[in-house]
């Protein structure tokens, strides 16, 4: 178990480097990456104005958008590229000859390159904080339990990420995987609209699936709209997902294996 953890960590931090190693691409994104947040929050203050929308006032809407950015930039900051390259390249052959589990590896390695994003993602907050004074937590608790819910979104996103990454095996190509993926997140999880903003049948729809977690959770937890019985629900349920994702991986992928093709053979 001791050797197992200890590559994790080798695996994580290799990834980290990694992304650090192109240090131009890594600062102009660094730089800019809370752009379109700050372009953001200025629409919804002409929009909202004094007044509110479906709950939803200047304040809480400043906090809802941090949430939802800071979510965006670990999950699609992640190098979901590099796993897909192994199975679209064949080196998943070679992968499979080690004695170290496929998906755990990737996973490790997923997470090494959310952290590097956390920078950005720090950043981006500050120059929000300093702009638009965003309102603080409901409670102590409620900030807490915010955290705990951008914890389990590490991997709750590799889980969603490596599912659609092993598509690959049928479709042989990952762009269009890859948007189509980005696409339902951000709609489905409040990131371009809170779901309280869509209509009644479209809400259960999101709540059927995993994407709300990545931005309503946190954000109602955080604003007070559940009380701490009601976000202990919500984590157990995102929580549920990790552990229902990650299985269902090793599931698809023990099928999808047997599709293996390397240069065509």
């Amino acid at each position: 178990m001791t050797h197992a953890f200890a590559v994790d960590r080798a695996l994580v931090v290799i990834a980290f480097k990694r992304r650090l190693a192109y240090k131009s691409g890594w600062i102009f994104g660094l730089a800019l990456g809370g752009g379109s947040m700050l372009i953001s929050m200025a629409m919804w203050q002409n929009l909202l104005g004094a007044g509110s929308l479906n709950g939803y006032d200047w304040a809480s809407m400043r906090a809802y958008t941090i949430i939802g950015f800071v979510a965006a930039t670990m999950v699609f900051g992640a190098a979901d590229f590099q796993i897909a390259d192994r199975i679209l390249d064949g080196h998943i052959a070679v992968d499979m000859t080690k004695p170290v589990d496929f998906q755990r590896a990737r996973a490790a390695e997923y997470v090494g390159s959310m952290i590097s994003t956390a920078p950005t993602a720090a950043l981006g907050v500050l120059g929000a904080w300093i702009l638009f004074d965003p309102p603080g937590p409901a409670t102590p608790t409620a900030g807490l339990l915010t955290a705990l819910s951008f914890v389990l979104l590490f991997p709750l996103a590799f889980g969603i990420t490596y599912l659609s990454v092993l598509v690959c095996f049928w479709t042989k190509r990952y762009l269009g995987i890859m948007w189509l993926r980005e696409a339902l997140l951000s709609f489905f999880s409040g990131l371009m609209i809170p779901l309280a903003f869509m209509p009644g049948w479209l809400q259960a729809a999101a709540w059927a699936l995993p994407f709300p977690h990545f931005t309503t959770t946190p954000a109602a937890i955080y604003l007070g709209r559940v009380d701490t019985a009601g976000a202990l629900g919500l984590l157990a349920a995102e929580a549920a997902w990790v552990v229902g994702l990650w299985y269902a991986g090793r599931l698809v992928f023990r099928f999808a294996v047997k599709k293996v093709t390397v240069h065509g053979g």
